[in-house]
């Protein structure tokens, strides 16, 4: 019983140490928008020259989705890897996103509005300012980029002949030691002087050093800020007497020692690779056609549902219900299935997904959607690989052997398998990361960590833990203890034969390999057909359907610094505006429609530094959607609130509609603020590449099928490409086809229904391996292996059906309960596992049997023989003499 208690003890210590930790470890992951509270930020829309913006240019572009799709490009190339761009009107664009620290959201909000302007200047005013936005002066002749040098993370900025100018005016200052142009710090033998080269970003004519000074009298913070990076004179001389010419300007960016421990940690490190990113973004950007004001920020709530609260709390989520529910109902039904052993399997996956979550922290990587999903892959493998240590043990012993002498087989002959299923999934977490996009980071890091640890726990703990119950003498020949029916375990000292194979021994599941495999065909043709047209015609974006215009807002604005325009005011005039539309059964009141009214203020300094311009905005978020054609009227009450129809001032189109009668309003309480209507019109919303990660998917596929083919020979190798590819591209052609409200996010799920196809085909390959070893006859004849593969199907469906059940528990489970706008993945998720299990037990068979057929035509030994290179048959020479030779005659010498 000492066995059993430590079985026992060994599992419920697990489970209790990784629930109690799990609260810990997950509040120090980031999450972006999908699963954390981020900031809306806002921007106008003006001229550069100050002249009134119009709607349309004159090539009818609207100035909103211009600068719409110049900030979308600045926050791919920043790695964001969810936000949505929306545009208000023709001048106003919002963009909602989720950072890690405030530093980002300045970066971000400062990238954003970055009109392309950057310039090198030194210390003294009276010196030349080069401005690369003026061709005569352009310093920068490509691309910066970042690299990473002695673990630090550096800006690179590629420069020309004009950067010569202003590095000769420093390097004179050095020569002459000039003090007024110099840094000096320290005191006494401490003191350093260096001399800098100073770069600028959104530099302006007028800008000056001298207003970078704190402390002085021309001190601004404003134009402190431009200066983003220096370079010091003393390295670019170094690499001017070593000969090289001066072709790059290099920058490190700094770890932030936060704790000051002396220690960087991953958070640490990954602040400074943020903030040379961004430097890199900036300097690539370019320049706007339009003048774009940051405006103000709100914050806003996470798109799924919030896992983490603001102040550190983990929060009891539909994400965290839906996995309670899951580990609970799975423990259950592996318990129905495997008895004791269940324990074994449950705690040996929780561990394997709690390593994926700790793994996000420990490469300061993000939880987002394709985390879950990889999460999910992860708990798949571990399942599977218990299933498959469980399955040998009921072979065994229906065989007649002893518990323990069936728990020795069972590890010996499920190391493998198990060992394929984890590798299979590090594989595919490898080039999700090599082809994927940033949103695929998270996904691989969990997939690749995730793996390994499932891979140790199964083939070490698993048969550790399996060892203790099985050996537990008490527990001897109670083979229900772990599943197994005891009336079918023959008894082999009465000399009884095995006479249960499995449930479905005797069904032959490969029948209509025929039909079905034409059906695939056609279905594979058609689905990428679909990918790739869809694709060409929205420009790579295979699911989306396009922007659509969610809702309206009303931006009420103010410059009085001692405005009295407040809330009630608003609302006040908002009561008596009705809108009417002839597919309405009645008017309504502009207040009613009010789903949220938000206050803003900002201050900004005119054209005279003195003069303070003081904002204010009360932006009106409506639940339905309006616009200015609408028509809209006033209507006062008399002293019992009932409207008096006989006031209504009806205000046409013609006349601004719905933003005329509102301004009107709102200026008769001795404002001058002015109401406009905004129509929200999501431009872009961050999608995953469709294309790198269906091409990872596939490169991933074919190194786990050359693995296999190295495990389970040629044949076999070949049809594990072939099976998983088509089920691919099927259920990624279906979505493509159907148009579904599934957006590109629907591709991050392929990965994971690839690698349950593979996971299905290892389940067979394994066993008609087995049945081909255990041939007494060792007939390798095509008909006998048409039989053995036919078995094969047949004893490996048990397993299969039962993995294949557990992974549709799962996303039922998280369709069922999770975040509601992450569902579609676990659509998308369900339809891959069905199609897998269907194509892979019916299909996977006959396509190995058709290779080994094709290639037992073929005479490897012939064949070797005609490429094996002939070599010429040496003619031994005897030695030949004057003397005669001598002769040997059988029977003369006897």
């Amino acid at each position: 019983m000492r066995r059993l208690w430590s079985y026992f003890i060994l599992t419920g210590a697990s489970l209790v140490l990784m629930g109690s930790t799990f609260a810990n470890v997950f509040k120090q992951s980031n999450s972006n928008i999908e699963y954390s509270d981020g900031r809306e930020m806002v921007f106008r829309i003006s001229e550069k020259d100050e002249s009134e913006l119009q709607e349309t240019n004159e090539k009818g572009e609207v100035p909103s989705e211009l600068i719409a799709q110049s900030m979308i490009k600045r926050l791919d190339s920043l790695k964001v890897t969810n936000y949505e761009v929306a545009t208000e009107s023709y001048d106003t664009i919002k963009v909602t996103l989720k950072q890690d620290t405030d530093a980002n959201y300045t970066n971000i909000q400062k990238l954003m509005t970055f009109n392309g302007s950057l310039a090198l200047s030194s210390k003294l005013d009276s010196d030349l300012v080069l401005d690369n936005s003026v061709e005569e002066e352009k310093f920068i002749t490509g691309d910066a980029y970042m690299e990473t040098k002695n673990d630090y993370p550096t800006v690179n900025i590629p420069v020309g002949e004009h950067f010569k100018e202003i590095y000769d005016i420093v390097k004179k200052h050095k020569e002459d030691n000039n003090t007024e142009a110099a840094e000096v710090s320290g005191e006494g033998d401490d003191q350093t002087t260096n001399y800098y080269i100073y770069l600028w970003h959104d530099y302006e004519e007028g800008d000056s050093f001298s207003q970078t000074v704190s402390g002085s009298d021309e001190y601004d913070s404003r134009v402190a800020e431009k200066i983003f990076m220096n370079f010091d004179i003393s390295e670019l001389i170094s690499i001017e007497e070593e000969g090289k010419e001066i072709e790059t300007l290099t920058a490190y960016v700094n770890v932030q020692d936060a704790n000051g421990n002396s220690k960087y940690e991953a958070r640490e490190v990954k602040k400074a690779f943020d903030t040379a990113r961004f430097y890199v973004s900036l300097i690539n950007s370019g320049s706007l056609d339009y003048k774009v004001t940051y405006l103000y920020s709100n914050n806003v709530n996470a798109v799924s549902e919030a896992l983490v609260s603001t102040d550190g709390v983990l929060q009891w989520s539909a994400t965290l219900r839906a996995t309670i529910v899951c580990i609970v109902i799975l423990s259950l039904l592996l318990a129905v299935f495997y008895r004791l052993s269940a324990l074994a399997i449950a705690t040996l996956s929780i561990g394997s997904v709690y390593a994926g979550i700790a793994s996000i922290i420990l490469f300061s990587a993000e939880f987002n959607a394709a985390g879950l999903i990889a999460l999910c892959a992860v708990a798949i493998a571990s399942l599977v690989s218990g299933i498959i240590y469980c399955t040998k043990l009921k072979e065994e012993a229906y065989r007649g052997r002893s518990l323990k002498k069936a728990n020795s087989e069972a590890s010996k002959k499920s190391l493998l398998p198990i060992v394929d299923v984890n590798v299979v999934l590090i594989i595919m977490g490898i080039f999700a990361y090599v082809f994927g996009v940033s949103l695929m980071r998270t996904f691989a890091i969990i997939a690749v960590l995730g793996g390994l640890a499932s891979l140790i726990l199964n083939t070490l703990g698993l048969k550790g833990l399996m060892w203790l119950a099985t050996n537990t003498t008490k527990l001897q020949g109670k083979y229900g203890y772990f599943g197994i029916d005891e009336k079918l375990v023959p008894n082999l000292l009465k000399e009884e034969k095995q006479t249960f194979y499995g449930q479905y021994a005797d069904k032959d599941f490969t029948k209509k390999k025929v039909p079905v495999g034409i059906v695939a065909s056609l279905l594979f043709v058609a689905g990428l057909a679909g990918m790739i047209v869809f694709g060409s015609i929205n420009k790579g974006v295979v699911y989306e359907n396009g922007g659509t215009t969610l809702t309206s807002e009303i931006f009420v604005e103010t410059t009085s610094k001692n405005t009295l325009l407040t809330e009630d005011i608003v609302r006040g005039a908002m009561k008596h505006i009705y809108t009417y539309s002839d597919d309405e059964a009645k008017a309504k009141t502009l207040e009613s429609q009010v789903d949220n009214i938000v206050y803003k203020t900002r201050e900004d300094i005119g054209e005279d530094d003195d003069d303070i311009i003081h904002y204010t905005y009360y932006v009106v978020e409506l639940n339905t959607k309006i616009n200015d054609s609408t028509n809209a009227y006033y209507i006062d009450f008399d002293a019992e609130g009932n409207p008096i129809e006989a006031s209504k001032v009806t205000y046409l189109s013609a006349d601004g509609g719905v933003s005329a009668a509102l301004t009107a309003q709102v200026s008769d309480s001795d404002t001058d603020a002015v109401a406009s209507l905004k129509n929200v019109k999501v431009v872009s919303t961050a999608q995953p590449e469709f294309a790198p990660i269906i091409w990872g998917t596939l490169v991933g596929i074919a190194v786990s099928a050359f693995y296999l083919l190295l495990r389970y020979r040629l044949s076999r190798g070949i049809a594990a490409f072939i099976i998983p590819t088509g089920v691919t591209g099927i259920v990624a052609g279906f979505f493509a086809y159907t148009r579904l409200a599934v957006t590109n996010y629907a591709v991050v799920v392929v990965p994971v229904i690839a690698f349950i196809s593979l996971v299905v085909s290892i389940i067979f390959m394994n066993k008609e391996r087995e049945l081909v070893l255990e041939d007494k006859n060792h007939d390798n004849s095509v008909e006998n292996r048409k039989e053995i593969m036919v078995r094969a199907t047949s004893l490996s469906y048990s397993p299969i059906l039962l993995s294949v059940f557990l992974m549709i528990y799962i996303g039922v489970n998280f369709f069922g309960f999770g975040a509601l706008n992450n569902s579609w993945l676990f659509i998308v998720m369900l339809v891959g596992i069905l199609a897998s299990a269907f194509f892979g037990t019916t299909l996977f068979g006959p396509v190995a049997h058709f290779f080994y057929k094709l290639f037992s035509k073929v005479n490897i030994e012939k064949f070797i023989e005609k490429i094996k290179p002939k070599r010429k048959k040496k003619v031994i020479k005897t030695p030949r003499s004057a003397e005669p030779e001598e002769r040997t005659f059988i029977g003369i010498n006897d």
